[in-house]
């Protein structure tokens, strides 16, 4: 038995070895997480909000899209995902956030301090309806986002659509690397929050 033993240990050590040399062990997978980030442009002869209390609702997204991965477009049909280029968060979730932030940054919007009906002026929902890359076109690549958003005032009884729109951004990036393409989404969603509040000014004048 001793000696058996003896040799399954020396064959176990000697197929470590042969599978260590024929590199036959497995590289870690490497990812690549990425943040979105919102900034508008300064515009001191915008005129001023009310700072109107808002909530916004989690958003929807197309389930085409519905990925931490990056969704590319390669032809008119056909779409792919990048494994190993991620979001950090669920997008729409992600997505939410930003312009949650952006919005109630702003001198239009503060925070609702609670959700409960009395204490929202304002409440916005929206559904992502488009989130990829479009490497259609080799030479010009672009960072596309579409988003319906739909804003409601509270009249008292209830909530009354104010304006229910769709944005839609296609931003040229310089090459089809995922630092680029997240580059190319933040200023589509910075367009998308500035025309939104444009959209929203224009309603309030």
């Amino acid at each position: 038995m001793k000696k058996n033993g003896i040799i399954f240990i020396g064959l176990v050590f000697f197929l470590n070895m042969l599978l260590g040399c024929s590199g036959l062990q497995k590289e870690p997978v490497i990812k690549n997480y990425f943040d979105l980030e919102i900034k508008l442009a300064d515009s001191p002869s915008q005129k001023r909000g009310n700072n109107d209390t808002l909530i916004v609702k989690q958003f929807f997204i197309t389930p085409e899209f519905d990925s931490y991965s990056f969704v590319y477009r390669m032809t008119k049909n056909e779409y792919i995902t990048d494994f190993y280029n991620e979001f950090i968060s669920y997008p729409a979730k992600l997505i939410t956030e930003k312009i949650t932030e952006t919005l109630c940054s702003s001198s239009y919007f503060t925070p609702a301090p609670t959700s409960m009906k009395q204490d929202i002026t304002y409440r916005l929902s929206g559904k992502i309806t488009r989130l990829y890359g479009d490497f259609q076109n080799a030479d010009d690549p672009k960072a596309i986002i579409e988003i319906r958003m739909t804003l409601e005032k509270n009249t008292g009884p209830d909530f009354q659509t104010v304006s229910s729109k769709t944005y839609l951004t296609k931003e040229s990036i310089l090459s089809r690397q995922p630092a680029q393409l997240i580059a190319g989404w933040n200023i589509g969603l910075a367009k998308i929050v500035a025309q939104f509040i444009t959209d929203f000014q224009s309603a309030w004048a």
